[in-house]
């Protein structure tokens, strides 16, 4: 009997420590279902890195997978942050 792969949703900054964690995930019997990083307004860069969003697409297209993209704004309060990314969660969650 075939086993259901658990879907994986990867939080991804566009660092080496995102590339490490998928690089590890892909070594496991899951789904790798899509990418889910925050860029900021004005700026289009990734919050963490300040990966600029056009080089966010290149890594996505190289590794062909989804990314799912929540905007916060520039000096973002965490509460903010954290009701952008749930919302982000939640149309994951909603998709299955």
């Amino acid at each position: 009997m075939k086993t259901k792969k658990e879907p994986v949703l990867l939080f991804w900054s566009g660092g080496k420590d995102s590339a490490l964690a998928l690089h590890e995930i892909s070594r496991q019997e899951v789904l790798q279902v899509a990418l889910l990083t925050t860029l900021t307004e004005e700026f289009d860069r990734v919050g963490m890195h300040g990966v600029r969003e056009e080089l966010l697409e290149a890594q996505v297209r190289s590794l062909g997978m989804a990314v799912e993209k929540a905007w916060i704004p520039p000096a973002c309060s965490n509460a903010e942050y954290e009701a952008r990314t749930e919302a982000s969660l939640v149309r994951f969650k909603q998709r299955g």
